[in-house]
């Protein structure tokens, strides 16, 4: 269950898949990067739609085969789950794509929709949205910096993530009348994204809220939540960030992130304590230096063997939201958090991902932007944060926000 580096190839090679459909008018989710042992997941048609949180991935009561044997097919269930607000699930009933070793494989797409998505056409792909972002409310993040740090020094956490928003907009052709043109514009800029970018844990996910507006969630997340073979698990949280171009020894070399990083480790390994064989959480890898879109991350991943009867639902419910975007400790943490953000986060901070049989794979919902269409407008906003301990400073944590949200802005 070793994570794999994504190819960029592979990354682009989606991109151009996705931007075919997006041309013929077919909204289609998408997985890209390390998932389920494969380089993309294409499925034409999966809409997704508003459902209770814990049915977005029940899971089985029990393995129905041995672990490894169900991935990407007809019967994927994929989804996302929000830190706050309406939780999405649908069910890839029209079949997927599946990218693997280069070479596209069709399963379960009808033979007309397969050749659309597949065709190597001259024609460009959809223009994305031109969207015009705003530069988030820094005042508001400098103020919550200050009262966690009053909160750090009063004992009250050791550590807490802050995060703020921004927010976009662009102009929608022929008016945006119905769902279809906010969840297309959307997936074009997904599909430039790819172009553009490999991110390890990509995902675009359209939907229709519960009003009929298009809705879409578009991850270009580097990180790993939950990770799930059966009776295996791992979590991946990423505490530690510099610029790409950076010596990564300023990553293994920072106080302030290695401390953080083991901070959240620990954590991790407390949330998976929870539903883990007794003895069976342990520390793969420390304080890996990894590459992301734009940045160098401080990565360390904590595994633990399960129960292979207990349900997906059940070991979300024990570590959800991610160690990494709450803090120390977590439920303190949380609550600090929500008293000082002056937003929701929505789906920022939560995760998106899909389930295949006793596989589960999610990612954190980092990077990621959320789309709804109105009419003649497509909004967007997206959440951006850091880890904040007693060594932070205001400037020095914008700054760390700043190019985090470069790959989404640029």
């Amino acid at each position: 269950m070793s994570p794999r580096r994504p190819d960029p190839a592979a990354a682009a090679e989606a991109g151009r898949v996705l931007g075919n459909l997006t041309a013929a008018g077919v909204p289609a989710a998408v997985l890209a990067g390390d998932w389920f042992g494969v380089d993309a997941v294409v499925a034409p048609g999966a809409v997704t739609r508003p459902m209770a949180f814990d049915e977005v991935f029940p899971g089985p009561a029990a393995p129905s085969s041995p672990a490894g044997d169900e991935g990407p097919g007809p019967g994927l269930r994929l989804g996302w789950l929000p830190y706050s607000g309406e939780a999405y699930a649908a069910v890839a009933d029209r079949g997927v794509l599946v990218l693997a070793g280069g070479r596209w494989e069709n399963r379960g797409v009808a033979a007309g929709l397969a050749a659309t998505a597949l065709a190597d056409s001259p024609a460009p792909a959809p223009a994305p949205p031109a969207l015009t972002w705003d530069s988030g409310d820094r005042a508001a993040h400098q103020r919550g910096v200050a009262a966690i740090l009053e909160h750090i020094r009063a004992g009250d956490i050791y550590q807490a993530c802050l995060s703020t928003r921004l927010h976009a907009s662009a102009a929608l052709p022929g008016g945006g009348a119905g769902p279809a043109p906010a969840q297309l514009a959307a997936q074009a800029w997904f599909a430039a994204k790819l172009r553009a970018h490999h991110p390890a844990r990509a995902a675009f996910l359209p939907g229709v809220a519960a009003d009929g507006a298009g809705v879409a969630t578009a991850s270009l997340s580097p990180e790993e939540f939950l990770i799930r073979d059966g009776a295996a698990v791992r979590s991946s949280p990423i505490k530690g960030t510099v610029p790409a171009g950076a010596d990564p020894a300023e990553l293994t070399g920072s106080g302030k992130d290695v401390a953080e990083n083991i901070m959240i480790v620990d954590l991790v390994r407390h949330d998976l304590g929870r539903v883990a064989r007794v003895g069976g959480v342990r520390v793969d890898r420390l304080l890996e230096v990894r590459p992301a879109p734009g940045v160098l991350h401080l990565v360390s991943t904590v595994a633990a063997e399960l129960d292979p009867a207990l349900p997906h639902a059940g070991l979300i419910d024990a570590c959800f939201p991610p160690a990494s975007v709450t803090g120390t400790p977590k439920l303190r943490a949380a609550g600090i958090i929500g008293e000082l953000e002056p937003e929701p986060r929505g789906v920022h901070c939560g995760a998106v991902g899909a389930a295949a049989g006793v596989r589960l794979e999610l990612n954190v919902a980092i990077r990621t932007v959320e789309f709804r269409g109105e009419p003649g407008r497509l909004r967007a906003e997206a959440g951006v944060g850091g880890g904040i301990t007693i060594d932070s400073e205001a400037a020095a944590e914008w700054a760390e926000i700043a190019a985090k949200a470069a790959p989404l802005l640029d």
